[in-house]
């Protein structure tokens, strides 16, 4: 199986936990990383854990720099799921299965049921819940089942797919969407990826959508997912312990439950964040923050490309601009349209 996974600089610690957990538990798997950032450190290369590192400039964008310029970070990386998938699909064709996971995940154990879906499926799905919350209100103080709603109860940290025309059709119809509105923006109605792969639910065929409460493990299911070790190997809620998904791991860390299981996990991931830090800084700032000229990109000029997505008839490369400029040819647009 190939892995992919999509992260910026201050990430590769975790995507370098996430390879080596990979190689132990699937080491037939190739793991490829996209980096989004404008050029590739020379060490990076020499990284016998990743398979490849490819720039996301580099995977076949039809308009990379206007695509990328009006999303944030977060937003950017998540925009970069569907094009990724499409790569490595493309590139590797003898291979027959494909994961998208998310740079800050720790595998321990093989996929068993995802393959076992794959015999009478295309895509396979996590959802964020395998049964409706007891508690319904998150670690973060808000209403569990409301804030599924507005996420997407599918979560985007683990896609699944075998090559077929099924799989295919959703990852073209799904890059499509994410080039243009994987934003942030809850007065929307949209959430990154996450929301159309919900909508992808009733739009295509043959997807699986596992509940297993091994897999994609995290801090909102947490409360529902007993973790306990028995003979030196994990299990939740008595099944076999696939992957913990560690997003927001600081957080969790201080308001993990009282298990000595979970506890063990989260701190031993920590500790092996901080070893990886000596190779791979976390304090690295997004490359694409900044104009080519060095000059760092206001909000506003983000949300003129996002708002006004005819702008892109004055630029093919936005990063080529300034602020002022950009607001200058805002103010054309709008004189343009009241004329």
């Amino acid at each position: 199986m190939i892995f992919c996974t999509s992260v910026c600089l201050n990430h590769l610690a975790k995507a370098k936990i996430l390879a080596k957990s990979l190689k132990v538990h699937m080491p037939e798997s190739k793991l490829v990383i996209c980096l989004l950032e404008k050029s590739l450190p020379a060490h990076l290369l020499d990284d016998q854990d990743f398979h490849e590192v490819v720039l996301a400039k580099d995977m076949g964008f039809t308009n990379f720099e206007t695509t990328i310029f009006k999303y944030n970070q977060y937003e950017a990386a998540c925009a970069c799921k569907g094009q990724l998938m499409k790569y490595v699909y493309s590139k590797y064709k003898d291979e027959e299965f494909f994961s998208y996971i998310d740079s800050d995940t720790q595998v321990f154990s093989r996929f068993d049921e995802v393959f076992a879906a794959f015999k009478t499926h295309s895509i396979v799905l996590t959802p964020h819940y395998n049964e409706p919350p007891k508690n319904t209100y998150t670690i973060w103080g808000e209403n569990a089942e409301i804030l599924i709603l507005r996420v997407g109860i599918i979560n985007g940290g683990y896609i699944g797919v075998k090559r077929s025309v099924e799989a295919e059709a959703l990852l073209d119809w799904w890059t499509a969407r994410l080039e243009h509105y994987a934003f942030n923006d809850a007065e929307q109605g949209l959430f990154t990826d996450q929301r159309w792969l919900t909508a992808a639910l009733m739009l295509f065929d043959k997807i699986y959508v596992l509940k297993h409460d091994g897999y994609n493990v995290a801090f909102w299911n947490i409360n529902q997912r007993s973790i306990s070790m028995k003979d030196g190997v994990y299990y939740a809620n008595g099944e076999p312990f696939r992957f913990f998904h560690f997003s927001t791991l600081h957080f969790l860390r201080d308001n993990l439950p009282d298990n000595p299981s979970i506890y063990k996990v989260v701190h031993q991931y920590i500790a092996l964040m901080e070893e990886n830090e000596n190779l791979y800084p976390t304090h690295f700032e997004w490359s694409y923050n900044f104009f080519d000229h060095g000059g760092r990109i206001e909000d506003g000029s983000r949300s003129a490309f996002r708002y006004n997505p005819n702008l892109e008839v004055y630029t093919t490369n936005p990063y080529s601009l300034t602020n002022k400029a950009i607001k200058r040819l805002s103010k054309r647009k709008k004189q343009v349209r009241g004329h």
